[in-house]
């Protein structure tokens, strides 16, 4: 389970049509994915499972990162296997696979929320092409995926049945202080090892502050139409991704603002946090895209 074997014996099948089957299903366990399934939830379908979905999905990332930054397992060497599709690891170590945990977050999620036998299928179907891609594209050891399922699976039910005693207390809480906590964690979370801890720390933090400020201030309704719908998302997406990248270009071109790399993911993430929690929301309702609705008004 952590050599080589298996990925030699799936690579023995290897033609141009698989190759090319396996990049593409391997984009849905990437980062970009994510930021478009999670903002097209929380602007129009449900923000209030979106936002809870999300937190879940955040903290078994930033699991999976200070795992993967302790135990720095290398991953299978080019000289013993073929590696396609290399830039989709963004550098990091092997060992839980992010792309098998994060696609197994998601779709377990789906299917305990949901319900429904046929989505159960989807998200078995899903994770294993997700999971197999991994093997085939020479990226992961077969332990790397099966620690990564195995972990989602694990802190979904601990989330699940944590979240509601720790929202309602978080609730309770001043909405001063409720703003001010999730700043106070910054340092604590950024100590521990790991590969993309600062985008996942400033997201968090942008998705808890954001989401604060919106249901205190604009009670956003994702409700639509099928065009207010595309709208909302067409413009919500263009600026996500404007600042995403418009801040990386700025602090890696900026002589003025000297910042370490990690810091500076940190407050990008967070800007595009708070643009997905309420920036974009507060663009809707003053286009009239969405209405305020006081009576939808929830904590968490």
């Amino acid at each position: 389970m952590s050599d080589v074997t298996f990925i030699l014996w799936l690579q023995q099948f290897s033609n141009e049509l698989l190759d090319k089957f396996f990049v593409l299903t391997t984009m849905m366990g990437n980062p970009e994915y994510y930021m478009i399934i999670i903002p097209f939830l929380y602007w129009c379908v449900n923000k209030k499972q979106a936002f809870r979905f999300t937190m879940f999905f955040l903290i078994s990332s930033y699991t999976n990162s200070v795992i993967k930054g302790s135990t720095g397992r290398s991953r299978p060497p080019a000289d013993q296997v073929r590696i396609l599709y290399g830039e989709s690891t963004g550098g990091s170590t092997s060992f839980p696979s992010g792309h098998a945990q994060g696609t197994a977050a998601l779709w377990l999620y789906a299917s305990y929320y949901f319900k429904k036998a046929w989505l159960t299928i989807l998200a078995i179907i899903i994770i294993a092409l997700v999971s197999l891609s991994r093997l085939y594209l020479g990226l992961h050891y077969p332990i790397d995926i099966i620690v990564g399922i195995a972990l989602a699976a694990i802190i979904l039910v601990i989330y699940n049945l944590l979240y509601e005693p720790i929202a309602n207390i978080i609730g309770s809480l001043p909405f001063v202080l409720r703003l001010i906590i999730p700043f106070l964690l910054i340092p604590i979370l950024l100590m521990l090892p790991g590969h993309d801890k600062g985008m996942v720390v400033g997201f968090s933090i942008g998705l808890l502050s954001g989401y604060q400020l919106q249901e205190r201030y604009l009670y956003f309704d994702e409700s639509g139409s099928i065009i207010e719908q595309v709208i909302k998302f067409i413009l919500g997406i263009a600026g996500l991704f404007g600042l995403k990248t418009g801040l990386k270009m700025l602090f890696a071109s900026s002589d003025i603002i000297q910042i370490s790399p990690l810091i500076a993911d940190v407050i990008r993430y967070t800007a595009v946090g708070l643009w997905a929690t309420y920036g974009a929301p507060w663009v809707f309702v003053k286009l009239r895209l969405s209405k305020k609705n006081r009576r939808w008004k929830y904590i968490f």
